[in-house]
């Protein structure tokens, strides 16, 4: 299998701005020490502190369908009613370029 990309975009409810990023903080731990991973990266809007992407790659789909099966994951998807304005926006990708050498 090929490895995949995500980008997943998520939008802090007014006030939850630190929280969410204190809880995706604490995600990205547990994530780097998955086998499938890697890269899972945070970042944060410089021009909305409101939004927040993370910048996965995965080796697989498989890897990535267990990520979202952890235990964490699934209890981030309920901490996210509280944290975000609506679920996280996700891309799927495929690299088309030769990468990098």
């Amino acid at each position: 299998m090929a490895k995949v990309t995500v980008i997943a975009t998520l939008r802090a409810k007014p006030g939850k701005e630190n929280e969410l990023q204190d809880y995706m903080t604490t995600l990205v731990g547990y994530t780097r020490a998955e086998m499938g991973c890697l890269d899972y990266d945070l970042h944060r809007s410089q021009a909305d502190p409101s939004v927040f992407v993370m910048y996965e790659n995965w080796t697989d789909q498989s890897e990535l369908d267990k990520h979202l099966a952890m235990p964490y994951m699934v209890d981030f998807k309920r901490a996210a009613q509280d944290l975000l304005v609506s679920p996280p926006e996700l891309q799927l990708l495929d690299m088309v370029s030769a990468p990098k050498r």
